[in-house]
């Protein structure tokens, strides 16, 4: 018996779940876009804080993009995931934000603020060896060229599929397959070069 992984099934599950509630917003209950905006809105400001390094402007980010996709839920394709659909709607705002500052040469207030101190818990062999690897992966992530960074972090960081960073992207699916190969190599290199085993 061939059966879906659960992680798909779940998938499945929460996109027809949310296609459900959008067809009753749109059928006149609005009050429910809050579930919506309740249940993506921390993952949707990481995303942005990713992009931006900015926490006040991820938060602009995220509230425009709400509205955004609040004006534009007609256009929303249930056979989709909506997370995905919000994720290129806030991704499109956090570029053209990133452009401005190349335009203005806008510099973040808040950028630039002291990293927090280790806690003390950290300090153990196990967390420090964490904290490394961590860095490493960094570094590491630093050194992709963007386009391999970027379809890098959609699939590892956001989890999404290849179609659905392919539309993120606007490019064919196969160039996002591409991309991660050589990202995944040059990762896997990186990583070794730092004493790291992937």
């Amino acid at each position: 018996m061939n059966r879906a992984p659960a992680g798909i099934d779940q998938e499945t599950e929460e996109a027809a779940e949310e296609a459900a509630l959008i067809r009753r917003i749109a059928g006149g209950e609005p009050h429910l876009y809050g579930t919506l905006i309740d249940r993506h809105q921390r993952r949707l400001w990481w995303s942005c804080l990713r992009m931006l390094g900015d926490p006040d402007e991820a938060d602009d980010v995220v509230q425009e993009t709400f509205v955004r996709a609040w004006e534009r839920l007609g256009e929303f394709d249930p056979a989709h995931r909506f997370y995905a659909w919000i994720f290129t709607i806030a991704r499109n705002r956090c570029l053209n934000a990133l452009r401005r500052r190349r335009t203005w040469g806008f510099r973040s207030l808040s950028a630039g603020d002291d990293p927090p101190a280790p806690e003390a818990g950290e300090r153990t062999s196990a967390a420090a060896e964490d904290r490394q690897l961590a860095l490493a992966l960094e570094k590491c992530m630093e050194e992709l060229p963007d386009e391999q960074r970027e379809a890098f972090e959609l699939r590892h960081g956001e989890g999404l599929r290849y179609a659905e960073i392919a539309a993120a992207l606007e490019v064919p699916e196969g160039t996002v397959m591409s991309r991660l190969h050589r990202a995944r190599e040059r990762m896997r290199e990186c990583l070794e070069g730092k004493g790291h085993a992937p």
